[in-house]
């Protein structure tokens, strides 16, 4: 792919021109939902906004570790310049988080999710079944990784927990 970030205004209108098809067309609602091998991520957003979502795994990336899921919700105003994105990257996993970790953090370092109108970018691992303490070194780590390495924040979350923009 030879692409150039500063040639498109979003990573939405970057994967539009690469050709890549969304799960879930760009659309406002106020609950995006998607879901892998009974896992569900649910996210309420206040129902004004525009959002996507796409399939990663296979579809965008490949080759190598990915996550399952991007979202992205447009959060300016139409025709706004410059457009101000979230970016939500989501690994549905039964419960090796360790893994869902990696495959988050190799997603991260792919070029194409790196437009400069991505200002929120979030990580969220999908299970189950998660710990509700905050004793989980490998994840308290990662969480601190991703903060500084990527300015994202990493969350877990159960199977169909609700989460918030």
């Amino acid at each position: 792919m030879a692409f150039s970030m500063t040639a498109y205004k979003s990573t939405y209108e970057l994967l539009a021109a690469e050709g890549f098809s969304p799960e879930q067309r760009l659309m406002t609602r106020a609950r995006i939902s998607t879901s892998e091998k009974g896992k569900r991520y649910v996210l309420v957003t206040n129902g004004v906004e525009e959002s996507v979502v796409y399939a990663v795994d296979g579809n965008i990336v490949k080759e190598g570790q990915r996550c399952d899921k991007l979202v992205l919700v447009k959060r300016s105003a139409k025709d706004a310049v410059p457009e101000h994105w979230t970016e939500t990257f989501v690994e549905l996993k039964g419960v090796d988080a360790g893994h869902a970790i990696g495959q988050l953090r190799e997603t991260l370092k792919n070029r194409i999710f790196m437009h400069p109108s991505n200002d929120v970018i979030r990580a969220r691992i999908v299970a189950h079944s998660f710990p509700s303490n905050k004793s989980n070194p490998v994840m308290e780590k990662a969480k601190q990784e991703f903060r500084k390495t990527f300015n994202c924040d990493l969350r877990g979350m159960k199977s169909g927990q609700e989460d918030k923009l």
